[in-house]
């Protein structure tokens, strides 16, 4: 594969991500819409498009001879470039969002982190001192932003409460009838979550922006580190894996991990690069799936020691800010975050997962899922190891692989591949590629084509 078709794929696999979420939620929202399989099949091919897309090491791409017809070429950055105008579009409703969902808080991670967030303005612990209710009768949200939990009064539900079966036990336990077991109420994450959040919050900013605000940052960071004559190619197809820009500004706290983890791939070769990957530890445990691939990148590229050093630094950042925590009260901070396995969650997602919650085959035992994940992970580490020389960047995209089979594989550990998937491309040795041979090839941008070398 090419360098143009190395970056034509995942922008393509942006946008199948892109369709399939917006199916996906629909599907969420209107339980009995037909989809469910289109969904999971999408998905899977995106993840293996990028696969595909990350194979070689990329040495000398943009000069080297690429098979295949130039018309099939040309449209396909056709399409992307049509996608790229969907994705712009998407960035630049971002102050228009408001008319779409009615409130900022899209989801309980946004909610839980600004209320986190003013807790520690007021000098409080927000893993021991939040109050759930308190704090979505502040932001004027209900039962339908938060992660219910099956337990208490929804431990017999079979798939997933309904809205009126979460209105009544929200409000029985917002009147303080019975004990809460079955929402989620304390931060669920590492405490950079919510501790980038406060001087948005204490000015009080929407936080969305700074999200999206990551999100252009990151999209900077990879066309700057992009050779070039390629950088208008990187350029359009961040925008046209749409999936980035539409699940980002459509409300998603997970750029704050995004950003840094995308800066520690892109330069582990550096000496300062655990500093960064700490920072994305510290803030979501998805970027943890990570740190395996990662650290097999800094071996083969500096040595055991280097990478020994940089996962020191990495570790030293996730104490270094969670460290008021744990002193205050360990056992709150470790429940905290270890909420996904901890806690009786109901099956959710968009991967696997999909199939059985709304695609009406048979539940199987929840380790059967958990036994598929491991299976998966396991193997994926193997491959990264073994194509470590041949093809280094595959950690990118097979880190997030095991969560396809998850109990919980929800969409939003999924739409970000593309944007670490370019990174991956971005830091591979392409070589320029000169105005004529882009044209020759059939490659095409919605910006100004590569000057001339």
């Amino acid at each position: 594969m090419r360098a143009l078709s190395r970056i034509a794929a995942v922008a393509v696999a942006g946008a199948a991500l892109y369709f399939a979420g917006i199916v996906n939620s629909i599907i969420l929202e209107h339980p009995g819409r037909g989809g469910v399989g289109v969904v999971v099949l999408a998905i899977a091919l995106a993840i293996a498009i990028l696969l595909v897309a990350l194979v070689g090491t990329g040495r000398g791409d943009a000069v080297a001879p690429m098979p295949g017809r130039t018309w099939f070429v040309r449209g396909t950055w056709g399409f992307v470039c049509v996608m790229a105008l969907v994705g712009f579009s998407w960035i630049v409703s971002m102050p228009r969002q408001h008319s779409l969902d009615w409130t900022p808080y899209h989801n309980d991670a946004i909610a839980l982190n600004e209320c986190a967030a003013r807790l520690v303005l007021q000098g409080r612990d927000p893993y021991t001192d939040l109050d759930l209710f308190a704090c979505y009768g502040g932001l004027g949200i209900g039962p339908d932003r938060t992660t219910p939990l099956r337990s208490g009064a929804f431990s017999n539900v079979p798939i997933y409460p309904s809205d009126d079966q979460l209105d009544e036990v929200w409000d029985e336990r917002a009147k303080g009838i019975g004990t809460n077991e079955e929402f989620v109420w304390r931060p669920s994450y590492p405490a950079v979550s919510f501790l980038a959040l406060l001087p948005v919050v204490a000015l009080g900013w929407d936080t969305n922006y700074l999200y999206v605000a990551c999100l252009l940052v990151a999209m900077a960071l990879v066309v700057a580190r992009a050779p070039r004559t390629l950088r208008p190619f990187f350029l359009t197809a961040l925008l046209g894996a749409a999936s980035l820009s539409a699940f980002t500004v459509g409300g998603s706290s997970d750029l704050l991990y995004a950003l840094p983890l995308v800066v520690a791939w892109m330069y582990r070769d550096r000496k300062w690069a655990g500093i960064p990957f700490g920072i994305a530890l510290a803030t979501k445990q998805i970027a943890w799936f990570f740190a395996p691939f990662w650290i097999i990148a800094v071996i083969t590229g500096r040595g055991w020691r280097a990478a020994a050093r940089d996962m020191a630094i990495a570790a030293g950042i996730f104490a270094l800010t969670n460290m008021p925590f744990i002193v205050h009260d360990p056992q709150a901070w470790l429940t905290g975050i270890m909420t996904p396995l901890l806690e009786p969650m109901f099956a959710r997602g968009a991967g696997l997962i999909f199939l059985f919650t709304n695609g009406g085959l048979p539940f199987l035992p929840a380790v059967a899922y958990s036994a598929a994940e491991a299976v998966a992970g396991i193997l994926c580490l193997v491959v990264a190891w073994r194509t470590r020389r041949t093809s280094p960047e595959l950690g990118a995209v097979l880190a997030i692989v095991p969560l396809f089979f998850a109990w919980r594989s929800l969409f939003s550990y999924f739409f970000l591949l593309p944007l670490f998937a370019l990174a991956a491309v971005a830091r591979m040795p392409l070589g320029q590629l000169a105005l004529e041979r882009a044209r020759k090839l059939g490659g095409l941008t919605i910006f100004a084509a590569p000057t001339r070398s």
